[in-house]
């Protein structure tokens, strides 16, 4: 599946984030992450260039995600750009 046609489908979600703000992973994870805030929900899907569909994060993280520069992926044991991974705010602006 392309970059444009997860896009396409996560634009089609059955969810208003304004009704129901989901949590940003920030909230549960072991380690605690850099720039999240506890009190703000989740504003962001997070692709990465190798993974795909991250945990949702807070516009807080994000915006040390994308400071930061180079973002190690968990999963594949991998630092990647930032400028590789995609920040897709929840509600449709960006």
């Amino acid at each position: 599946m392309t970059t444009q046609a997860i896009i396409e489908d996560l634009t089609h979600l059955d969810f208003n984030p304004a009704d129901n703000p989901p949590q940003c992973e920030g909230q549960h994870h072991a380690r605690g992450l850099s720039g999240h805030v506890a009190s703000e929900p989740a504003a962001f899907i997070v692709m990465s260039p190798c993974c795909g569909v991250k945990p949702l994060q807070c516009a807080s993280r994000v915006a040390a995600m994308r400071e930061s520069g180079l973002l190690y992926c968990g999963s594949c044991k991998v630092e990647h750009l930032t400028i590789r991974y995609l920040f897709i705010p929840l509600d449709g602006e960006q």
